[in-house]
C-alpha cells in the first residue's frame, strides 16, 4: 500500500523524492506555525479591550489610543455563551500566556539534540502530531482551568514542537547538498512564513465569519493530524533510507554529499570543540537577534494593531499576517540569489550568509522604529510593518542554513543549540512588551520597537565579524570527541 501511494504520488507530482521530502518539511512547519500563531490574533477577542473613560451621551465606550470605538469591532462584545466568552486577562497576564508556549518549545530543543540525528523521521511526525493533540484540546483546557491550564497547555505544545528545527536541520543534512541549500533550505525554513500567513489570515476568517474562537484550534489541529498521516507513507530521513528512491537519485545526492559529509560520526557528539567554536557562538547570538524581531512582530503585532488602531478580528489577520508572504517570497528569491552569488564565485559562502543576515537585519529594524512613529497613519504603519517583516526573508539564506555549513553531520545538534537559545527571546519578547506596555498606548510601544531596533543591529554586528561558513574540523569522525 505505502508502495503504490507513493508511486502515485510521484506520477501525479512528478516530482522527485528529494523534492517530495522538502515539500512535506515544508508542510510539517506550515501546519506548525499555524497552530503556534493562532492564539496570538484569537487572544484579542478572547480577553476584554482596555477601557478609556470616555462618554458619549451619557455611555461609557471604549475606545483605542487611535479613538476606534473597541466594542464596535469585537464581534464577542455580546452574549454569555461559551463561543463568545471573554476573559480578564491583564496585559501581563497576556504576555505570560502568549510566551508560554516557549517555556517548553526551548527546553524541548536542547532534549532534542542529543537524539535529532539519530531519529529525524520518527521525532518529525511525533512533533506535529503532538500539538495537533495539544492544539485540539486547548478550548477545554481553557474551560477547565482558565489562564493557568491555557498556559500549561500551550507550554506542553511547545515540548512537542520544539524538536521540529532540529530534526528539519539533520533532515537537510542528508537530502539537500550544499549547492542547493540556499534556495530548498530557505523554501523549507520559509514555512514558518507561510504558516504564520495561512494561521493569522484563517483565524481572522474563521473568527469573523462563523463567530468562534474555539473553532479556530480544532481546525488546525485537525489539518495538522493529516499531515501526519502523509508523513507516515511519504516521509524518509535520508536517500538511504528511502525505498523508493531511484538508484540513479541515490547515486547523485550521494556523490553530492561526498566531500561535505565525510563519515558517518560513531564516536559521539565532541561537546568541547563545540562549545570552544567562535563561529556557532557567532551564529547562536545572531539568532537571537532575529528572532527577538521575529517573534515581537508574529506574537505582539496582532495586539498592537487591535488595541492601538483598533482594527477588526478580520482585518487584523489579514494586514498582520499578510506580510509573511512576502517575507515567504523574499526568502526564497533571495535564497536563490545566494546559491547563485555562490556558485559564480561572486563572493565566499561565509560572506553571502553574512550579507544576507545583515539584510535580514538592518531594513527591518529601522522600519519597526518607523511605524511607532507613524502614529495613527493606518496606511504608513501597515506599509513599515510589511517592509520590516518582508526583509527578514534574508534570514534564512543568511543564518538560518548556516548550521549545516559548519557541521553537516552534526546539523541537528547544532541546531537544537542555536534555535533552543535563540528561543528564549520568545519568552521574554511577549512577557516584556506585555509589562512595558501596561496602557497599551504609542509611547510604550514605541519603546518595545527602539529596544527591537537596537537587538538586532548589535546581534548582526557579532555575525558579521565572527560567524563563518566553513565546515568545522570537529565536523569529522577523525577529531577527538572529548
Amino acid at each position: 500500500m505505502p508502495s503504490s501511494l507513493q508511486r502515485c504520488c510521484q506520477a501525479v507530482c512528478c516530482i522527485s523524492q528529494q523534492n517530495l521530502t522538502a515539500l512535506l518539511c515544508f508542510l510539517s512547519i506550515v501546519n506548525q506555525y499555524t497552530m503556534r500563531v493562532c492564539l496570538n490574533l484569537a487572544i484579542t477577542e478572547m480577553v476584554l479591550p482596555k477601557v478609556v473613560n470616555v462618554t458619549a451621551n451619557g455611555t461609557l465606550i471604549k475606545l483605542s489610543p487611535c479613538g476606534v470605538d473597541l466594542d464596535g469591532k469585537a464581534f464577542m462584545a455580546r452574549g454569555s455563551s461559551p463561543e463568545f466568552s471573554r476573559y480578564a486577562w491583564d496585559e501581563t497576564t497576556q504576555g505570560l500566556i502568549l510566551s508560554a508556549f516557549f517555556w517548553g518549545y526551548v527546553a524541548s530543543h536542547f532534549a532534542s539534540a542529543f537524539i535529532a540525528d539519530k531519529y529525524p523521521r520518527l521525532l518529525l511526525g511525533l512533533s506535529v502530531l503532538i500539538t495537533a493533540v495539544l492544539t485540539l484540546l486547548t478550548p477545554l483546557a481553557i474551560d477547565i482551568g482558565g489562564a493557568p491550564l491555557l498556559m500549561a497547555t500551550r507550554a506542553i505544545e511547545g515540548v512537542g514542537e520544539g524538536a521540529t528545527f532540529p530534526v528539519l536541520s539533520a533532515i537537510i543534512g542528508h537530502w539537500i547538498p550544499p549547492d542547493k541549500r540556499g534556495m530548498l533550505g530557505s523554501f523549507i525554513y520559509s514555512g514558518g512564513q507561510i504558516g504564520s500567513l495561512v494561521g493569522g489570515i484563517g483565524t481572522g476568517l474563521i473568527i469573523s465569519k462563523l463567530h468562534s474562537w474555539r473553532l479556530v484550534f480544532y481546525v488546525w489541529g485537525s489539518l495538522a493530524i493529516v499531515w501526519y498521516l502523509f508523513w507516515l507513507v511519504l516521509g524518509y530521513a535520508s536517500p538511504e533510507t528511502n525505498p523508493f528512491i531511484s538508484e540513479e537519485e541515490k547515486g547523485r545526492l550521494l556523490v553530492q554529499f561526498a566531500d561535505a559529509k565525510k563519515v558517518e560520526r560513531t564516536s559521539g557528539i565532541p561537546w568541547s570543540q563545540i562549545c570552544k567554536s567562535v563561529p556557532l557562538w557567532a551564529l547562536i547570538i545572531g539568532q537571537v537577534g532575529h528572532d527577538w524581531g521575529f517573534y515581537l512582530l508574529a506574537t505582539d503585532l496582532p495586539k498592537y494593531m487591535k488595541s492601538i488602531l483598533g482594527v477588526s478580528v478580520e482585518d487584523n489577520g489579514l494586514i498582520s499576517y499578510f506580510p509573511f508572504l512576502c517575507m515567504w517570497i523574499f526568502s526564497v528569491l533571495s535564497g536563490w540569489i545566494c546559491d547563485i552569488q555562490i556558485k559564480k564565485n561572486c563572493v565566499t559562502r561565509s560572506n553571502a550568509r553574512k550579507f544576507w543576515t545583515t539584510v535580514g537585519s538592518l531594513p527591518p529594524a529601522i522600519f519597526i522604529v518607523a511605524a511607532s512613529y507613524a502614529d495613527c497613519n493606518k496606511l504608513l504603519v501597515v506599509v513599515y510593518f510589511a517592509l520590516s517583516v518582508t526583509f527578514m526573508g534574508g534570514f534564512y539564506p543568511g543564518l538560518k542554513v548556516n548550521v549545516n555549513d559548519l557541521s553537516p553531520n552534526l546539523a541537528g545538534v547544532l541546531m537544537a543549540m542555536v534555535n533552543g537559545i535563540g528561543a528564549i527571546t520568545g519568552i521574554v519578547v511577549p512577557y516584556l512588551a506585555g509589562v512595558l506596555t501596561p496602557n497599551q498606548t504609542v509611547s510604550e510601544w514605541r519603546n518595545v520597537f527602539w529596544l527591537a531596533f537596537w537587538v538586532l543591529n548589535a546581534t548582526n554586528v557579532v555575525f558579521v565579524l565572527f560567524g563563518s561558513a566553513e565546515i568545522q574540523p570537529w565536523n569529522s569522525e577523525e577529531v577527538s570527541s572529548t
